[in-house]
């Protein structure tokens, strides 16, 4: 069951996983971007969640606004709380992919940060942690 969807994203729990799944669907940006991250950063304070899988191969390109916001508020805020293990299935766009990559690269001294080409092998990194 989604805790939280827009056209853009879908953010769920997974118990099997013990995460947060993230799934984009299409391009968002600004508010829209911004909450659907804020949603569930919510839902890993909520769960007391560790671990993070955002599947983002249908994200698109993320604006250089949303990316200094996620660097400068998000993140801080997301290290701060339980989660520790972050697995992130790539964008299949290329240019999309370039967008997230500084953002991806950038974690917490506690955080773990890991990306895949395929969600199979994010979730069985997941699960192993």
């Amino acid at each position: 069951m989604a805790h939280y969807e827009s056209d853009s994203l879908t953010v769920e729990w997974d118990r099997t996983l013990d995460a947060v799944v993230m799934n984009w669907q299409d391009f968002a940006k600004g508010d829209t971007y911004r909450e659907g991250l804020d949603e569930g950063l919510g839902l890993v304070i909520q769960k007391n969640a560790r671990n993070w899988l955002a599947d983002l191969r249908e994200m698109g390109t993320v604006t250089p606004e949303d990316r200094e916001w996620t660097q400068d508020e998000w993140h801080p805020r997301a290290f701060d709380s339980p989660l520790r293990n972050m697995a992130i299935v790539q964008p299949e766009s290329v240019v999309a992919n370039m967008s997230v990559d500084d953002m991806v690269t950038e974690v917490g001294e506690n955080t773990t940060s890991r990306i895949f080409d395929n969600r199979d092998d994010a979730e069985a990194w997941l699960r192993d942690r």
